[in-house]
Protein backbone atom coordinates (compact mmCIF):
# COMPACT_ATOMS: atom_id res chain seq x y z
CA UNK A 1 0.00 0.00 0.00
CA UNK A 2 1.44 3.28 -0.82
CA UNK A 3 1.27 6.72 0.90
CA UNK A 4 -0.63 9.49 -0.30
CA UNK A 5 1.85 12.34 -1.43
CA UNK A 6 1.69 15.55 -2.43
CA UNK A 7 3.10 17.64 -5.52
CA UNK A 8 4.81 20.65 -6.57
CA UNK A 9 4.41 24.02 -4.70
CA UNK A 10 0.93 22.67 -2.37
CA UNK A 11 4.04 19.85 -1.26
CA UNK A 12 6.72 22.65 -0.46
CA UNK A 13 4.81 24.69 1.39
CA UNK A 14 3.54 21.99 3.53
CA UNK A 15 6.94 21.03 3.63
CA UNK A 16 5.88 16.91 1.96
CA UNK A 17 7.96 15.16 -0.34
CA UNK A 18 7.06 14.86 -3.67
CA UNK A 19 4.99 11.53 -4.98
CA UNK A 20 7.78 8.99 -5.65
CA UNK A 21 10.67 10.32 -3.67
CA UNK A 22 9.20 9.89 0.01
CA UNK A 23 8.31 6.62 2.25
CA UNK A 24 9.89 3.68 2.56
CA UNK A 25 7.38 0.93 0.87
CA UNK A 26 9.06 -2.25 -0.06
CA UNK A 27 8.25 -5.56 -1.41
CA UNK A 28 7.17 -7.45 1.36
CA UNK A 29 9.95 -10.02 2.09
CA UNK A 30 10.17 -12.98 4.26
CA UNK A 31 13.47 -13.21 6.21
CA UNK A 32 13.89 -16.63 6.81
CA UNK A 33 14.93 -17.62 10.89
CA UNK A 34 13.97 -13.78 11.64
CA UNK A 35 15.72 -10.14 10.93
CA UNK A 36 15.15 -6.90 9.78
CA UNK A 37 15.87 -5.26 5.98
CA UNK A 38 15.52 -2.20 4.17
CA UNK A 39 16.69 0.15 7.06
CA UNK A 40 14.43 2.80 7.89
CA UNK A 41 10.65 2.90 8.22
CA UNK A 42 8.78 5.70 6.61
CA UNK A 43 4.84 4.72 6.39
CA UNK A 44 5.43 1.39 5.77
CA UNK A 45 6.12 -2.41 8.10
CA UNK A 46 5.51 -5.16 6.37
CA UNK A 47 5.68 -7.94 9.52
CA UNK A 48 6.11 -12.03 8.37
CA UNK A 49 5.60 -14.29 11.69
CA UNK A 50 7.10 -17.47 11.96
CA UNK A 51 7.62 -20.50 14.23
CA UNK A 52 11.30 -20.02 15.18
CA UNK A 53 11.61 -23.68 15.35
CA UNK A 54 10.15 -24.77 11.80
CA UNK A 55 10.47 -21.17 9.99
CA UNK A 56 6.51 -21.96 9.19
CA UNK A 57 4.29 -19.02 9.04
CA UNK A 58 1.97 -18.33 11.65
CA UNK A 59 -1.63 -17.35 10.34
CA UNK A 60 -4.16 -15.55 12.47
CA UNK A 61 -1.17 -14.59 14.31
CA UNK A 62 -1.97 -10.43 15.75
CA UNK A 63 0.58 -7.75 15.74
CA UNK A 64 0.52 -3.85 16.77
CA UNK A 65 3.10 -1.86 14.67
CA UNK A 66 2.96 1.63 17.06
CA UNK A 67 -0.81 1.75 17.39
CA UNK A 68 -1.40 -0.14 13.88
CA UNK A 69 -2.83 -3.54 14.35
CA UNK A 70 -4.02 -5.90 12.45
CA UNK A 71 -3.26 -10.06 11.85
CA UNK A 72 -1.27 -11.89 9.64
CA UNK A 73 -2.61 -13.76 6.38
CA UNK A 74 -1.77 -17.16 5.00
CA UNK A 75 1.24 -16.23 4.42
CA UNK A 76 2.13 -15.00 7.65
CA UNK A 77 2.14 -11.78 6.67
CA UNK A 78 0.64 -8.39 8.05
CA UNK A 79 1.17 -4.75 6.60
CA UNK A 80 1.25 -2.16 8.83
CA UNK A 81 0.72 1.55 7.35
CA UNK A 82 -0.09 4.91 8.70
CA UNK A 83 1.92 7.18 10.52
CA UNK A 84 4.97 5.25 11.29
CA UNK A 85 7.88 6.87 10.69
CA UNK A 86 11.58 5.79 12.83
CA UNK A 87 12.19 3.16 15.24
CA UNK A 88 8.83 1.36 16.38
CA UNK A 89 8.16 -1.53 19.37
CA UNK A 90 6.03 -4.18 17.35
CA UNK A 91 4.16 -6.40 19.49
CA UNK A 92 2.98 -9.85 18.52
CA UNK A 93 0.96 -12.72 20.26
CA UNK A 94 0.26 -15.91 18.59
CA UNK A 95 -2.05 -19.10 20.07
CA UNK A 96 0.62 -21.04 21.94
CA UNK A 97 3.34 -18.95 21.52
CA UNK A 98 4.67 -16.47 23.59
CA UNK A 99 4.33 -13.01 23.06
CA UNK A 100 7.25 -10.84 21.37
CA UNK A 101 7.89 -7.64 21.62
CA UNK A 102 10.65 -5.67 19.38
CA UNK A 103 12.15 -2.47 20.62
CA UNK A 104 13.29 0.06 18.25
CA UNK A 105 12.92 -2.28 15.55
CA UNK A 106 13.29 0.23 12.50
CA UNK A 107 13.34 -1.78 8.82
CA UNK A 108 10.50 -1.80 6.74
CA UNK A 109 10.39 -5.82 6.22
CA UNK A 110 10.28 -7.35 9.66
CA UNK A 111 10.09 -10.71 10.93
CA UNK A 112 9.83 -12.23 13.96
CA UNK A 113 10.52 -15.51 14.77
CA UNK A 114 7.92 -16.41 17.71
CA UNK A 115 8.78 -19.48 20.43
CA UNK A 116 6.03 -21.64 21.40
CA UNK A 117 4.72 -21.52 25.45
CA UNK A 118 3.86 -24.86 25.88
CA UNK A 119 5.36 -27.95 26.05
CA UNK A 120 5.58 -29.69 22.75
CA UNK A 121 7.57 -32.80 21.33
CA UNK A 122 9.82 -31.41 18.04
CA UNK A 123 11.32 -33.88 16.27
CA UNK A 124 15.17 -32.63 15.96
CA UNK A 125 16.35 -34.41 12.73
CA UNK A 126 18.46 -37.33 13.44
CA UNK A 127 19.80 -40.88 12.97
CA UNK A 128 21.53 -43.30 14.84
CA UNK A 129 24.85 -44.00 13.55
CA UNK A 130 27.25 -47.43 14.92
CA UNK A 131 30.83 -48.78 13.77
CA UNK A 132 34.20 -49.43 15.65
CA UNK A 133 37.73 -47.02 15.77
CA UNK A 134 40.31 -49.41 13.55
CA UNK A 135 42.86 -50.38 15.78
CA UNK A 136 41.65 -50.28 19.07
CA UNK A 137 41.85 -53.34 19.91
CA UNK A 138 45.48 -53.37 18.96
CA UNK A 139 46.06 -50.77 21.42
CA UNK A 140 48.62 -51.89 24.54
CA UNK A 141 47.32 -53.02 27.22
CA UNK A 142 47.03 -50.11 29.82
CA UNK A 143 49.36 -50.18 32.93
CA UNK A 144 47.80 -51.54 36.17
CA UNK A 145 44.82 -48.87 37.40
CA UNK A 146 44.65 -47.16 34.16
CA UNK A 147 42.68 -47.53 31.48
CA UNK A 148 41.69 -46.37 27.38
CA UNK A 149 38.29 -44.59 26.87
CA UNK A 150 36.61 -43.60 23.90
CA UNK A 151 34.41 -41.11 23.83
CA UNK A 152 32.82 -41.13 20.47
CA UNK A 153 30.69 -37.75 19.20
CA UNK A 154 29.98 -35.57 16.06
CA UNK A 155 30.78 -32.27 15.24
CA UNK A 156 28.02 -29.84 16.86
CA UNK A 157 26.69 -26.46 15.05
CA UNK A 158 27.95 -23.36 15.32
CA UNK A 159 24.76 -22.29 16.73
CA UNK A 160 24.78 -22.83 20.44
CA UNK A 161 21.76 -24.46 22.30
CA UNK A 162 19.92 -28.30 21.51
CA UNK A 163 17.20 -27.56 19.36
CA UNK A 164 19.44 -27.86 16.50
CA UNK A 165 20.48 -31.39 17.35
CA UNK A 166 24.09 -30.53 19.21
CA UNK A 167 23.42 -32.39 22.34
CA UNK A 168 21.62 -35.54 21.30
CA UNK A 169 22.20 -38.44 23.92
CA UNK A 170 23.11 -41.76 22.82
CA UNK A 171 20.56 -44.47 22.06
CA UNK A 172 21.42 -46.58 25.48
CA UNK A 173 23.27 -45.13 28.05
CA UNK A 174 27.30 -45.24 27.34
CA UNK A 175 26.53 -46.72 24.19
CA UNK A 176 28.77 -44.01 23.00
CA UNK A 177 32.07 -44.88 25.45
CA UNK A 178 34.33 -47.39 24.85
CA UNK A 179 36.88 -49.00 27.89
CA UNK A 180 39.94 -50.95 27.09
CA UNK A 181 41.05 -52.41 30.78
CA UNK A 182 44.04 -54.79 30.96
CA UNK A 183 44.13 -58.28 29.05
CA UNK A 184 42.96 -58.89 25.52
CA UNK A 185 41.20 -56.39 23.72
CA UNK A 186 38.42 -56.19 21.91
CA UNK A 187 36.70 -53.84 19.26
CA UNK A 188 34.93 -50.90 20.38
CA UNK A 189 31.68 -50.67 19.02
CA UNK A 190 29.84 -47.23 19.29
CA UNK A 191 26.25 -46.31 18.66
CA UNK A 192 25.74 -42.59 18.99
CA UNK A 193 22.61 -40.72 17.55
CA UNK A 194 23.92 -37.62 15.53
CA UNK A 195 22.22 -34.66 13.96
CA UNK A 196 21.49 -34.75 10.07
CA UNK A 197 23.60 -32.67 7.60
CA UNK A 198 26.70 -33.24 6.64
CA UNK A 199 28.83 -33.83 9.84
CA UNK A 200 32.39 -35.37 11.04
CA UNK A 201 31.98 -38.09 13.39
CA UNK A 202 34.68 -38.55 16.04
CA UNK A 203 36.12 -40.26 19.33
CA UNK A 204 38.58 -38.67 21.81
CA UNK A 205 40.94 -41.05 22.98
CA UNK A 206 42.13 -40.61 26.70
CA UNK A 207 44.11 -42.29 29.47
CA UNK A 208 41.97 -42.86 32.94
CA UNK A 209 44.14 -43.31 35.50
CA UNK A 210 41.96 -44.40 38.86
CA UNK A 211 45.08 -43.29 41.09
CA UNK A 212 44.50 -46.99 42.80
CA UNK A 213 41.72 -45.87 45.19
CA UNK A 214 38.05 -46.69 44.69
CA UNK A 215 36.65 -43.27 45.37
CA UNK A 216 36.53 -41.67 41.84
CA UNK A 217 37.31 -37.58 43.27
CA UNK A 218 40.88 -38.09 42.47
CA UNK A 219 40.40 -40.29 39.26
CA UNK A 220 41.89 -38.29 36.10
CA UNK A 221 41.37 -38.50 32.46
CA UNK A 222 43.89 -37.48 29.77
CA UNK A 223 43.51 -36.77 25.71
CA UNK A 224 46.35 -38.93 24.29
CA UNK A 225 44.68 -39.50 20.40
CA UNK A 226 41.66 -38.56 18.00
CA UNK A 227 39.85 -41.07 15.54
CA UNK A 228 38.05 -39.42 12.81
CA UNK A 229 35.11 -40.10 9.88
CA UNK A 230 34.36 -37.00 7.94
CA UNK A 231 32.43 -36.06 5.71
CA UNK A 232 28.73 -38.20 6.68
CA UNK A 233 26.14 -37.08 5.27
CA UNK A 234 23.28 -37.91 7.82
CA UNK A 235 19.53 -37.91 6.27
CA UNK A 236 16.95 -37.87 8.80
CA UNK A 237 15.58 -41.19 10.63
CA UNK A 238 18.41 -43.08 8.11
CA UNK A 239 20.49 -45.35 10.15
CA UNK A 240 23.57 -45.74 9.37
CA UNK A 241 26.16 -48.88 10.18
CA UNK A 242 29.68 -50.47 9.56
CA UNK A 243 31.14 -46.53 10.28
CA UNK A 244 35.32 -46.94 11.09
CA UNK A 245 36.83 -44.19 12.78
CA UNK A 246 40.45 -44.25 12.01
CA UNK A 247 43.07 -42.78 14.59
CA UNK A 248 45.41 -39.94 13.98
CA UNK A 249 48.78 -41.07 12.95
CA UNK A 250 51.75 -40.49 15.96
CA UNK A 251 52.64 -37.14 16.03
CA UNK A 252 49.44 -35.26 14.84
CA UNK A 253 48.12 -34.33 17.95
CA UNK A 254 49.76 -31.19 20.02
CA UNK A 255 49.36 -29.12 23.27
CA UNK A 256 46.79 -26.64 23.62
CA UNK A 257 47.39 -23.87 26.61
CA UNK A 258 44.30 -21.66 27.31
CA UNK A 259 44.25 -18.50 28.80
CA UNK A 260 41.20 -17.57 30.45
CA UNK A 261 41.44 -14.19 31.15
CA UNK A 262 39.56 -12.76 33.93
CA UNK A 263 35.80 -13.22 33.88
CA UNK A 264 33.20 -11.11 35.79
CA UNK A 265 34.61 -10.95 39.70
CA UNK A 266 31.30 -13.25 41.29
CA UNK A 267 31.40 -15.35 38.12
CA UNK A 268 33.30 -17.91 40.28
CA UNK A 269 32.61 -21.19 37.92
CA UNK A 270 34.39 -20.87 35.27
CA UNK A 271 35.63 -23.81 32.87
CA UNK A 272 35.95 -24.12 28.60
CA UNK A 273 36.02 -26.35 25.38
CA UNK A 274 38.59 -26.38 23.16
CA UNK A 275 37.34 -27.71 19.34
CA UNK A 276 38.47 -27.74 16.02
CA UNK A 277 36.11 -25.83 13.52
CA UNK A 278 35.97 -28.19 10.51
CA UNK A 279 34.08 -25.25 8.34
CA UNK A 280 30.66 -26.20 7.03
CA UNK A 281 30.68 -29.84 9.16
CA UNK A 282 30.89 -28.15 12.07
CA UNK A 283 32.70 -27.57 15.73
CA UNK A 284 33.89 -31.02 17.16
CA UNK A 285 33.91 -29.66 20.79
CA UNK A 286 35.51 -32.52 23.13
CA UNK A 287 38.44 -31.44 24.82
CA UNK A 288 37.06 -29.63 28.39
CA UNK A 289 39.69 -27.38 30.22
CA UNK A 290 39.96 -25.40 33.07
CA UNK A 291 41.58 -22.30 34.85
CA UNK A 292 43.55 -24.92 36.94
CA UNK A 293 44.12 -27.23 34.60
CA UNK A 294 44.45 -25.46 31.43
CA UNK A 295 46.58 -27.63 28.96
CA UNK A 296 44.81 -30.39 26.91
CA UNK A 297 46.06 -32.33 23.92
CA UNK A 298 44.26 -31.49 20.80
CA UNK A 299 44.29 -32.55 17.04
CA UNK A 300 47.42 -30.19 14.96
CA UNK A 301 44.93 -28.65 12.34
CA UNK A 302 47.26 -29.98 9.52
CA UNK A 303 46.30 -33.66 10.91
CA UNK A 304 42.87 -33.04 10.15
CA UNK A 305 41.04 -32.40 6.39
CA UNK A 306 39.12 -29.53 6.58
CA UNK A 307 40.22 -27.69 9.86
CA UNK A 308 40.02 -24.30 9.79
CA UNK A 309 41.46 -23.39 12.95
CA UNK A 310 40.77 -23.92 17.02
CA UNK A 311 37.77 -22.59 18.45
CA UNK A 312 36.84 -21.61 22.41
CA UNK A 313 33.45 -21.66 23.86
CA UNK A 314 34.16 -20.53 27.78
CA UNK A 315 32.24 -20.09 30.13
CA UNK A 316 31.60 -18.61 33.47
CA UNK A 317 28.69 -18.55 36.28
CA UNK A 318 27.59 -17.40 39.44
CA UNK A 319 27.63 -20.09 42.25
CA UNK A 320 23.99 -20.17 42.61
CA UNK A 321 21.46 -22.80 41.95
CA UNK A 322 18.14 -21.11 42.73
CA UNK A 323 17.72 -20.47 38.45
CA UNK A 324 19.04 -16.76 39.15
CA UNK A 325 22.77 -17.64 38.14
CA UNK A 326 24.17 -15.10 36.19
CA UNK A 327 26.58 -16.24 33.65
CA UNK A 328 29.07 -14.95 30.81
CA UNK A 329 30.40 -16.94 27.77
CA UNK A 330 33.41 -16.15 25.61
CA UNK A 331 33.64 -17.57 21.92
CA UNK A 332 36.97 -17.25 20.13
CA UNK A 333 36.89 -18.51 16.32
CA UNK A 334 39.64 -18.99 13.85
CA UNK A 335 42.70 -19.45 16.13
CA UNK A 336 45.40 -21.16 14.75
CA UNK A 337 48.29 -21.85 17.46
CA UNK A 338 47.61 -24.33 19.66
CA UNK A 339 49.24 -22.04 22.29
CA UNK A 340 47.28 -18.49 21.53
CA UNK A 341 44.11 -19.76 22.88
CA UNK A 342 43.27 -16.85 24.73
CA UNK A 343 39.35 -15.98 26.19
CA UNK A 344 40.69 -12.08 26.12
CA UNK A 345 38.02 -9.73 27.56
CA UNK A 346 34.46 -11.17 28.95
CA UNK A 347 31.08 -9.25 28.87
CA UNK A 348 29.86 -8.21 31.88
CA UNK A 349 26.13 -9.09 32.86
CA UNK A 350 23.45 -5.98 32.70
CA UNK A 351 22.74 -4.51 36.10
CA UNK A 352 19.68 -3.08 37.51
CA UNK A 353 17.29 -5.73 36.31
CA UNK A 354 13.64 -5.08 37.75
CA UNK A 355 9.87 -5.38 36.95
CA UNK A 356 6.58 -4.59 38.60
CA UNK A 357 4.65 -6.49 36.09
CA UNK A 358 4.03 -3.29 34.12
CA UNK A 359 7.10 -2.18 33.17
CA UNK A 360 11.04 -3.81 33.09
CA UNK A 361 14.08 -1.75 33.19
CA UNK A 362 17.52 -2.72 33.28
CA UNK A 363 20.99 -1.06 32.52
CA UNK A 364 22.78 -3.08 29.19
CA UNK A 365 26.44 -3.42 29.24
CA UNK A 366 27.61 -0.57 26.94
CA UNK A 367 29.52 -2.70 24.98
CA UNK A 368 26.54 -5.00 23.92
CA UNK A 369 25.62 -4.75 20.65
CA UNK A 370 21.63 -6.53 21.47
CA UNK A 371 19.91 -6.56 24.26
CA UNK A 372 17.13 -9.75 24.94
CA UNK A 373 14.63 -9.85 27.93
CA UNK A 374 12.94 -13.44 28.72
CA UNK A 375 10.07 -14.04 31.02
CA UNK A 376 9.85 -17.97 32.18
CA UNK A 377 7.25 -19.30 33.90
CA UNK A 378 9.76 -21.21 36.43
CA UNK A 379 13.17 -21.39 36.54
CA UNK A 380 13.35 -25.23 35.45
CA UNK A 381 13.16 -25.65 31.87
CA UNK A 382 13.76 -22.79 29.40
CA UNK A 383 11.76 -22.19 26.41
CA UNK A 384 8.84 -24.48 26.97
CA UNK A 385 8.00 -22.17 29.96
CA UNK A 386 8.57 -18.98 28.08
CA UNK A 387 5.96 -16.26 28.85
CA UNK A 388 7.49 -12.69 26.95
CA UNK A 389 10.16 -12.17 24.79
CA UNK A 390 11.77 -8.51 24.43
CA UNK A 391 14.03 -7.39 22.25
CA UNK A 392 15.72 -4.36 22.48
CA UNK A 393 17.85 -2.79 19.32
CA UNK A 394 18.07 0.86 20.70
CA UNK A 395 19.47 2.25 24.04
CA UNK A 396 15.85 2.48 25.43
CA UNK A 397 16.86 0.90 29.55
CA UNK A 398 12.96 0.98 30.54
CA UNK A 399 9.95 -0.88 28.97
CA UNK A 400 6.41 -0.33 28.92
CA UNK A 401 4.98 -4.14 29.13
CA UNK A 402 2.07 -4.46 26.54
CA UNK A 403 -0.31 -5.50 29.79
CA UNK A 404 -3.63 -4.45 27.13
CA UNK A 405 -2.27 -6.51 24.30
CA UNK A 406 -0.86 -9.38 25.93
CA UNK A 407 -0.57 -9.31 29.62
CA UNK A 408 1.95 -11.32 31.82
CA UNK A 409 1.01 -14.57 33.50
CA UNK A 410 0.45 -15.19 36.97
CA UNK A 411 2.31 -16.48 39.71
CA UNK A 412 6.12 -16.06 40.47
CA UNK A 413 8.43 -15.38 37.13
CA UNK A 414 12.23 -15.87 36.26
CA UNK A 415 13.06 -12.40 34.21
CA UNK A 416 16.30 -12.96 32.42
CA UNK A 417 18.63 -10.15 30.80
CA UNK A 418 20.93 -11.31 27.91
CA UNK A 419 23.63 -9.03 26.55
CA UNK A 420 25.47 -10.02 23.10
CA UNK A 421 28.21 -8.79 21.46
CA UNK A 422 28.27 -9.07 17.72
CA UNK A 423 31.20 -6.93 16.11
CA UNK A 424 29.48 -6.49 13.08
CA UNK A 425 25.83 -6.55 14.06
CA UNK A 426 23.70 -3.53 12.30
CA UNK A 427 19.98 -3.26 14.44
CA UNK A 428 18.19 -1.89 11.26
CA UNK A 429 19.97 -4.64 8.74
CA UNK A 430 20.75 -8.29 9.66
CA UNK A 431 19.39 -11.51 10.41
CA UNK A 432 19.24 -13.81 13.20
CA UNK A 433 20.60 -16.90 11.81
CA UNK A 434 23.94 -14.97 10.77
CA UNK A 435 23.82 -12.51 14.06
CA UNK A 436 23.95 -16.01 16.17
CA UNK A 437 26.91 -17.29 13.90
CA UNK A 438 28.65 -14.02 14.70
CA UNK A 439 27.98 -13.58 18.66
CA UNK A 440 31.43 -13.60 20.34
CA UNK A 441 30.36 -12.49 23.61
CA UNK A 442 27.06 -12.94 25.72
CA UNK A 443 26.47 -12.24 29.21
CA UNK A 444 22.95 -12.71 31.41
CA UNK A 445 21.59 -11.65 34.61
CA UNK A 446 18.02 -12.93 36.32
CA UNK A 447 15.96 -12.44 39.39
CA UNK A 448 12.47 -13.71 40.68
CA UNK A 449 9.54 -11.28 40.17
CA UNK A 450 6.58 -12.55 42.20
Amino acid sequence: MRKLCATGVFAVGLGLGACGGDGNDVEPELIPGGGIHDPGIDGEVNVFVIDEDTDAPLVGATVRVGTVEGATDAAGLFTASGDLVGKQTIVVKATNYAPSVWVGADGANVTIPMTRATTTTVNVPQAELSGTITGWEQLPAPAMGHAHVALVTYSQSKSLGDDNGNDLPPPAMDSNICFRGPGPGSPCNWRINARAGTIAVAAAIADYDSKGTATQDDDTITFTNYAFNHPITVVDGANQTGIALDMLPDGSTTSASVAFGTPPSTFTNVAGIVGVDLGDLGVLRVAQVTPTMNTVVVPSLSAVSGAAGYELLAFSAEPVTDGTAGQSIVIRRGITSPSGIAAGEWLAAPTGLASDRMTVSVSPNTNAKMHILEFDTNSGSGNDNRAMSIAIFDDTTTVDLPVDFAPLPSGSLILRANDFDAPDFDPRDFEVDSLIDSIQRLASESIIVN
